[in-house]
């Protein structure tokens, strides 16, 4: 169903902000009907309390004399959402509430009037909903990662240092998931990938293999995937990845590479060289498969969100929700040049298994010199080219 927030955009009347109107009770009993009977502990009366309590007091410290307002509800969002999973993390159903109308009312009933006159309604909804987007999601990977951390890391410091590199990382690529990578579950575990070891490499001094390895680091995001760390509404629209993804220990190999430790430890076949690159934050979309012929999408669009605050983000197709159907996909409406079935990986790629193209992407022949090498597709290519730019190849043909 359409989300409420959307329905109620062409209502004037609810873009009305509230002065000393209770908005927020009606909006906390309709958040939580859906959810109130995986509530063990409280009963309703004093789930929806202490739920109001928390959006009430995420106003109290705003600087709203000094701070543009949407600077403000930023920070509103990120002390709610704080205070909730400090309290709640433990409840299953926290995951599968919606509390958009309850941030879109909280903010209209705490904030001063004069900080949000003059503000469009249709302006003041998107900001809303990206902050309360960005902050439950932030929120709720922070426990996901503390205990994937403490399963697969030894160390106090190497957790620390984990710890932050993971949650700096994720935090940065949060409006990576355009099409660059293929699909924008690919392009959002790009960005994130990069990001997590460039600053694995700033806190290492360079050397982010001294923290973890790139299997231990391909096991670690591997883990947190399995466990629910990608974003809910990026898997509401795509559904979930393939288990174990080679995509992503392609783009692990990468980031080591261009940190300055070597080629990736997975590659198969006769290039060789050494990245010289360093990775750095804020990288989106960058090279590793931004090159391959199709472009993935895992269990097809969604039309509905399952979890938290997401409008409709369909793209068309059917529906996938969160845990959606995980098979290889299929791309561009499953036909190929010659009218077959796309599907992943290109056999004729050295990389076999570990391949991240798709059966119709195009190959190249690695040359050294003037001897011919092995025979890549362009998307695994164009990962280790990017690793080293001194690496160098002609088109193959396809054999018949």
């Amino acid at each position: 169903p359409p989300h409420a927030l959307a329905v109620a955009a062409g209502r004037e009347e609810a873009m009305a902000f509230a002065g000393d109107e209770d908005l927020l009770s009606p909006a906390v009993s309709e958040a939580l009907a859906p959810v109130a009977h995986m509530e063990q502990e409280w009963d309703i009366s004093k789930l929806e309390k202490r739920i109001r309590t928390y959006f009430r007091n995420g106003a109290k410290g705003l600087e709203f004399g000094s701070k543009p307002w949407s600077e403000l509800v930023e920070e509103y969002a990120d002390k709610v959402f704080a205070s909730i999973f400090q309290a709640l993390s433990d409840r299953h159903w926290l995951s599968h509430a919606d509390f958009l109308l309850v941030m879109d009312a909280g903010v209209k009933e705490t904030f001063p009037a004069n900080v949000l006159n003059g503000v469009p309604p249709h302006i003041f909804e998107r900001a809303v909903l990206n902050a309360n987007d960005r902050a439950f999601e932030e929120q709720r990977y922070l426990p996901l990662l503390w205990e994937t951390i403490q399963a697969v890391l030894q160390g106090p410091k190497i957790r620390k240092k984990a710890y932050e590199a993971f949650e700096e990382g994720r935090k940065k690529s949060a409006g990576c998931t355009g099409d660059e990578a293929g699909s924008p579950i690919a392009t959002f575990l790009q960005a994130w990938i990069h990001n997590t070891i460039g600053h694995l490499t700033v806190s290492s001094n360079g050397m982010p293999d001294s923290i973890m390895d790139p299997p231990t680091c391909s096991h670690l995001f591997h883990a947190l995937i399995g466990h629910g760390a990608l974003p809910l509404p990026l898997v509401a629209e795509q559904g979930m990845p393939p288990p174990g993804w080679p995509f992503i220990d392609q783009v692990i190999g990468q980031a080591f590479a261009q940190a300055g430790c070597g080629m990736p430890y997975f590659m198969k076949g006769g290039a060789k060289g050494k990245g010289k690159g360093k990775a750095g934050g804020g990288c989106c979309g960058r090279g590793a498969g931004g090159k391959a012929g199709g472009k993935a999408s895992f269990g097809g669009a969604a039309d509905a969100t399952n979890g938290n605050g997401a409008t409709k983000r369909a793209r068309g197709g059917g529906a996938a929700g969160v845990g959606a159907d995980t098979k290889r996909p299929r791309v561009d409406g499953g036909k190929g040049k010659g009218g077959g079935a796309v599907v992943k990986g290109n056999p004729h790629c050295i990389q076999q298994e570990d391949c991240v193209g798709m059966s119709d992407t195009e190959l190249v022949q690695h040359v050294d010199g003037d001897t011919a090498g092995d025979v890549y597709c362009a998307a695994c290519w164009a990962v280790f080219a990017d690793a080293d730019p001194s690496l160098t190849a002609q088109p193959y043909a396809t054999p018949a």
